[in-house]
C-alpha cells in the first residue's frame, strides 16, 4: 500500500489522506462489501421488531391514534384543523392502514416496524460510506438491538418513522459531500425533500438540521484548511448547496410548523426537565449497563486504533464519521433542554432521531477491536439488552395497559353502566370490549361529533343530575387516583376497585345494589 501522501488510501471503501482532501471525502474505488453484509441489518431489525409486537397493550398516545385512525376521512381531516395537525401525515397513514388490514396491533404497528428496518439500512449504509463495510454492518446490528429501538419500533406513533427519516437524510448529505459537484445536485434534491418529509411527520425532527449545520461547516473548513483554492470553491459550492436545500425541506414543512406553533397548547403536558434529563440519555443505548457498555466499546476502539498508528486512527475513527455523528447526538437534546428554559419542550421521545449516531459510533468502536473481539462485545450488548427487550414486549411494555383495564370492564359490566374518566378520556378509542361499550355520561359531544381526539364534556351539574338516572357508574383514572368530588352526595358506593399498570378502575352503584 502506497504512502497517503501520494494517493488515496482506500480502507475498506473510504478514501483517506491527501488524495481524499483532493476528491472532497469521494471514496476512491468504493467498496460496499458482500451483498449479505448490506442486508443483514435491516433483516434482523425487522425480525426483532416482528418479535412480539401484538404483545404490549396500546398506551395512550396509541389510543389517540386509534381515535383518529377510526372516522370518517372527512372528520380526520377537520380534527386535524383543530389539534394534533403535527401529526396529521401519520394519522393520514394510519387511516389507511387501517381500511386495509384492521386496527389489531400487528397492522397498526407495522409501519413502525418497516420505519425501523429501513433505519437500520440507512445506517448500515453510512457506516459502510464513512468507515468500511465491516463498520457499517456492526453499526446496523447495534442499532437492532438497542431497546429503545425496539419500544418504537412497536409503536403506532410516527416515532420510529422520524428516526428512519433522519437517518436516510444523514445519509443523502454524506453521498452530497462525497459525490463530485456536477452530481451534487441531485443528492442535495433528494435530500432536501427527505428534511421536507421529516418536518411535516414530526417538526421536532427538523432539529437535526442544526447538527448538519455543524456538519457542513466543518466540512468546509477542512476544505479551507487544504489551502488550495479549488478546496475552498468546492467547500463554498457545498455550504451554499446545502443551505439552499434546508431552506426549501423547511418550507415544503412550513404549513405543518405553523400550524404546530398555532395548536402549541398540546405541549401543556410537559414539565420542565431536571437534571436527570441530562444524564437520562443514556437511555438511548440502552439500560445502565448495556449503555456502560456501548461507551466502553467505543473508547476501547479509540484506543487499539491509537496504539496501531496514526493512519489507523484515521481510517477507524475518520473526521468525517466524528464531524457526523457528535452534532447529531449533541445538538437535538441540548437544543431541547436550552429552550425548554423558557418554556417546556423536552422529552426522550423526541431526540430519538439521535440514535443512529450512537450506533455509528458504537458500530466504528466494534470494528476497530477486529472480528473476534467485536463479535463477541456485539453479543455481550446484545445480551444486556435481553431483559428491557423483554420488558417492552410485556403487557404494560408501553406504561399503560389499556387493554387489560378495558378487559376488566368488559367481564364486569352491565347493561346501562355509565363511566367517567380522568386523564383517560380516549382510552375508549383503544380497544372495543369494555370501556366503549359504556355510557359516557360526562361527554357533550362524541369525538366525531367535535372533530378532537377524546371529544368535549358538560359541566360538572349537568353531569351529577345525569348521574342521578344511573344505577352503577365506573370511573376510569389514569395515575394516582383523586378524591371523586363529583359522586359526593348522590348516595354511590364503591363495589370494587382495580389497578392494572397505572390505570385505575373504581365500579360505584347507586344506594344497595351492586
Amino acid at each position: 500500500m502506497t504512502s497517503p501522501s501520494t494517493q488515496p488510501v482506500v480502507s475498506g471503501g473510504r478514501a483517506t489522506g491527501a488524495g481524499a482532501k483532493r476528491g472532497e471525502g469521494r471514496p476512491a474505488g468504493f467498496d460496499a462489501g458482500p451483498r449479505w453484509m448490506m442486508a443483514l441489518p435491516p433483516a434482523v431489525t425487522f425480525v426483532i421488531m416482528l418479535w412480539g409486537i401484538t404483545g404490549a397493550s396500546y398506551w395512550r398516545d396509541e389510543a389517540a391514534t386509534m381515535s383518529a385512525a377510526q372516522r370518517p376521512l372527512g372528520n380526520l381531516l377537520q380534527t386535524l384543523g383543530n389539534i394534533d395537525a403535527v401529526h396529521g401525515a401519520y394519522y393520514l397513514l394510519i387511516w389507511v392502514v387501517v381500511r386495509l388490514g384492521g386496527s389489531g396491533e400487528l397492522v397498526t404497528r407495522l409501519p413502525s416496524a418497516l420505519a425501523m428496518a429501513g433505519a437500520a439500512a440507512a445506517v448500515a449504509a453510512l457506516g459502510r460510506r464513512l468507515i468500511t463495510p465491516r463498520a457499517g454492518l456492526a453499526s446496523g446490528l447495534v442499532f437492532a438491538v438497542l431497546p429503545e429501538v425496539s419500544l418504537y419500533g412497536q409503536d403506532a406513533r410516527p416515532y420510529a418513522i422520524v428516526v428512519a427519516l433522519a437517518a436516510l437524510a444523514s445519509y443523502l448529505l454524506v453521498r452530497a459531500m462525497q459525490a463530485d459537484p456536477g452530481a451534487r445536485h441531485r443528492w442535495l434534491t433528494g435530500y432536501a425533500a427527505c428534511l421536507a418529509a421529516l418536518g411535516i411527520v414530526d417538526i421536532f425532527g427538523l432539529l437535526l438540521i442544526p447538527a448538519h449545520a455543524v456538519t457542513v461547516a466543518l466540512r468546509y473548513l477542512r476544505a479551507a484548511d487544504a489551502g488550495e483554492a479549488g478546496g475552498r470553491r468546492a467547500g463554498r459550492a457545498l455550504a451554499l448547496g446545502w443551505l439552499a436545500a434546508a431552506v426549501a425541506g423547511t418550507a415544503l414543512a412550513s404549513p405543518v410548523l405553523a400550524l404546530g406553533f398555532v395548536q402549541r397548547g398540546t405541549l401543556s403536558w410537559l414539565s420542565p426537565p431536571r437534571l436527570s434529563a441530562v444524564t437520562g440519555l443514556h437511555q438511548l443505548a440502552g439500560p445502565a449497563r448495556m449503555a456502560d457498555l456501548v461507551v466502553l466499546v467505543i473508547a476501547a476502539g479509540i484506543v487499539v486504533s491509537a496504539i496501531a498508528g496514526r493512519d489507523r486512527l484515521r481510517a477507524s475513527w475518520p473526521g468525517s464519521l466524528l464531524g457526523l455523528c457528535l452534532p447529531w447526538l449533541i445538538l437535538p437534546p441540548a437544543i431541547l433542554l436550552i429552550g425548554s428554559l423558557i418554556t417546556p419542550l423536552y422529552t426522550l421521545r423526541y431526540v430519538l432521531l439521535c440514535m443512529p449516531a450512537i450506533a455509528l459510533l458504537a458500530g466504528a468502536g466494534l470494528a476497530a477491536l477486529g472480528w473476534v473481539a467485536g463479535t463477541a462485545a456485539l453479543v455481550v450488548i446484545a445480551v444486556l439488552g435481553v431483559p428491557a427487550q423483554v420488558q417492552v414486549r410485556g403487557p404494560n411494555g408501553h406504561g399503560d395497559n389499556v387493554r387489560q383495564a378495558d378487559r376488566i370492564v368488559a367481564r364486569n359490566m352491565r347493561p346501562g353502566d355509565a363511566v367517567l374518566e380522568f386523564k383517560a378520556e380516549n382510552f375508549a378509542q383503544a380497544y372495543p370490549y369494555g370501556i366503549r361499550q359504556l355510557i359516557p355520561v360526562a361527554q357533550a359531544k362524541t369525538p366525531i361529533q367535535s372533530a378532537t381526539l377524546v371529544g368535549t364534556f358538560l359541566p360538572d351539574p349537568v353531569v351529577r343530575q345525569r348521574l342521578t338516572r344511573v344505577f352503577r357508574v365506573w370511573v376510569v383514572e389514569y395515575g394516582h387516583p383523586t378524591p371523586l368530588v363529583i359522586l359526593n352526595g348522590l348516595h354511590f358506593r364503591l363495589v370494587r376497585a382495580w389497578r392494572t399498570s397505572d390505570i385505575w378502575l373504581f365500579l360505584y352503584a347507586h344506594g344497595s345494589g351492586g
